[in-house]
């Protein structure tokens, strides 16, 4: 029987437990998890700003979890790439999960590969990105 591959994108910027959690439910649900990390120009067009940790230190931290089995960076979503040359059988969706791709942004791969899994527990991007941010303006002004 031929393994189920998963595969789950997103930047993963200032990792966090609510990454974990996700990556983690993915993994569950198929026999192998390939991860795309996006790359910062991809988080610059998108967001508008430069991930705080460089693409590649995030890819290294990714292939270092049990629950990640391939990691390799992506400039976007590409069903070719996926279904292709990966094999991958569901595209995981975050609901809630920033820094994981959600449904809305995964409009170029065809609806029966996607499977959006629930949010989890734990810390997002936009929280830590902002206790930074006030303190690098303390900072800046003492």
């Amino acid at each position: 029987m031929p393994q189920r591959i998963g595969y789950l994108t997103g930047v993963f910027d200032l990792f966090h437990v609510g990454h974990l959690d996700v990556l983690e439910r993915a993994r569950q649900q198929c026999d192998r998890l390939v991860v795309g990390v996006l790359t910062d120009d991809w988080a610059v067009d998108a967001w508008g700003a430069r991930p705080f940790v460089p693409v590649i230190e995030r890819a290294q931290i990714l292939e270092q979890l049990r629950c990640v089995d391939e990691v390799v960076v992506v400039d976007g979503v590409e069903t070719e790439l996926l279904t292709g040359q990966l094999g991958v059988a569901t595209v995981f969706a975050a609901d809630g999960t920033d820094g994981v791709l959600g449904p809305d942004e995964l409009d170029e791969v065809p609806a029966g590969l996607v499977s959006v899994l629930a949010s989890g527990r734990g810390s997002r991007s936009q929280i830590l990105r902002a206790a930074i941010d006030q303190r690098q303006s303390r900072s800046s002004v003492a």
